[in-house]
């Protein structure tokens, strides 16, 4: 027997659909009891209130009026006032007044129609048998006026006409007290309407709010509460899905997410353990190359310093015996090993870069500079060369050694490789790049200048454009130079000019934030 798959649970957008539609329904329901009970209770309101109300005022009225007509009828008989008569005329026409508006608010009811006509007829008839001949005996003068009001069959007319008055009255009412417990009946379903409806109101909404609570708002506290771990450094924490389907995809691409930060953060401390690993390497490595240098510097110095030496010491010697070939050699042999020192003592510089630095301080550029002239003197003099400072100099953080090195390898170049026929012209200055604390260095000359397509090989190792004979160095300057700017995080590079105009080289400084505030 296979094992049944459970049951998948309806989506959040179906539960809500079907939510949404229950209430519509229910909504529908409530707001068309409570617009039939209102409907039902102001219909019946109107007609007690302008219909029943005002007949049974107008059935009272008419009694009224056929009793002051019969009244009036029997004061003007027995006194023969014409005032009398004036009332019974007066009574008469509200009669008809009183009967016609009667008659428009009976005019549904058949019977009362009918009773409306009755009476009518029965008072038309007291007033032609009894009123009026009355009246006429009275207005002439000839006798029996009162014998006839006063008559048994005058009194049983008009005792018949108060009854059939009485009755309409009495017919009329009951119709009054109808409308008037049918509109408090409405009146009661309207008001059970009323309070049904803020009932369901408040029983929906409180579903709405259980429904929301469980299916949205606990799904979601859980999911955040979880993702809250992971992101607090628990990655291996599993995302477990709850709730409607909607929040279980959700869960699940948050954990696919996990798995796959997780897998990353374990990809980072793999790396980050080979780069230590590494690290450590060059940190030897490194250190073996210093020794390496600091051996090279006083191990490989002093041969090639005795072969100097014993070479000259050998042409004094015996230099009458020596023909001009064999002197040539020795000045070979002491030139190559000359250059041979001034290589190591440079290379040995080159490595010493920032190995000796134990922390940056402020260093005024321009001292550096001075610093840099002062070393350069003799050349500088010996070719005539002119320093010009186009701007002051800044101050930034760094190593005062390297950057007075800096000034004087880029002055001596200048220097070095300039035309024959102008003296040197060494221009320098300083620009501030703004809210990146960022100076810009320029260094430019009227030299031979550098073709821009050796704009990034001036700056490698050993390289050179020119033979050795012409211009001497052993081409590690612009090398160190390079090596001192991005030592203090900058750069430096040739722009680009015109051949034979010269060259400009600009390199970039930070300022450093704690100069920068003290100079904002």
């Amino acid at each position: 027997m296979t094992k049944r798959a459970p049951a998948r649970s309806p989506s959040l957008r179906r539960r809500i659909g079907r939510s949404a539609a229950i209430v519509g329904a229910v909504l529908v329901v409530l707001v068309a009891t409570v617009s039939i009970a209102t409907v039902q209770f102001v219909q019946a309101g109107n007609r007690f209130v302008y219909r029943w109300q005002p007949a049974v005022s107008a059935t009272d009225q008419m009694l009224t009026d056929l009793v002051e007509q019969e009244s009036s009828v029997r004061a003007y008989a027995l006194k023969a006032d014409a005032a009398f008569r004036a009332d019974y005329e007066r009574y008469v026409a509200d009669f008809r007044a009183d009967f016609a508006r009667a008659q428009d608010k009976t005019a549904v009811d058949d019977e009362l129609t009918r009773s409306m006509q009755d009476l009518r007829a029965a008072a038309q008839s007291w007033q032609r048998t009894i009123a009026s001949p009355v009246i006429q005996r009275v207005s002439t003068g000839r006798p029996g006026g009162p014998a006839l009001i006063a008559g048994a069959g005058a009194i049983r007319t008009f005792a018949d006409l108060r009854d059939r008055a009485d009755a309409l009255t009495a017919a009329v009412q009951r119709r009054a007290d109808e409308a008037r417990d049918v509109r408090a009946r409405f009146a009661i379903v309207y008001v059970i309407a009323i309070g049904l409806t803020v009932v369901m109101l408040v029983v929906i909404a409180a579903a709405i709010w259980r429904g929301l609570h469980r299916l949205v708002l606990e799904p979601i506290d859980r999911l955040a509460d979880q993702t809250r771990r992971v992101a607090g450094g628990d990655t291996y924490k599993q995302i477990a899905p709850t709730g409607p389907p909607e929040f279980i995809a959700l869960s699940r691409d948050v954990e696919a997410m996990r798995l796959q930060i997780a897998g990353q953060l374990a990809r980072a401390e793999e790396i980050q353990e080979q780069l230590r690993q590494r690290t450590a390497e060059l940190t030897r490595s490194n250190d073996d190359l210093q020794q390496f240098a600091y051996v090279a510097s006083h191990d490989l110095s002093e041969p090639l310093r005795k072969v100097a030496n014993f070479c000259q010491l050998l042409e004094r010697q015996y230099g009458d015996q020596l023909d001009d070939r064999a002197k040539q050699y020795i000045d070979f042999a002491v030139d190559g090993a000359k250059r041979m020192q001034a290589l190591i003592m440079d290379l040995l510089a080159l490595s010493r870069v920032g190995r000796t630095t134990d922390a940056f301080v402020p260093v005024a550029l321009d001292a550096a500079l001075d610093r840099a002239l002062d070393n350069l003197g003799d050349r500088i003099t010996s070719s005539g060369a002119r320093i010009e400072r186009l701007t002051p100099l800044p101050t930034v953080l760094g190593d005062p050694s390297l950057l007075s090195s800096l000034f004087e390898n880029l002055v001596s170049n200048a220097v070095k490789y300039r035309r024959e026929d102008v003296a040197p012209e060494i221009r320098i200055s300083a620009e501030h790049g703004g809210d990146e604390h960022l100076w810009t260095i320029s260094v430019s000359d009227n030299g031979i200048g550098i073709d821009p397509q050796y704009a990034e090989k001036i700056f490698a190792i050993f390289q050179r454009l020119h033979l050795r004979d012409s211009y001497g160095g052993t081409g590690i300057g612009l090398a160190m130079c390079r090596k001192i700017v991005e030592f203090h995080g900058g750069q430096i590079r040739l722009e680009p000019v015109q051949s034979q105009s010269g060259a400009v080289f600009t390199f970039v400084l930070p300022e450093g934030p704690a100069l920068a505030q003290s100079r904002d």
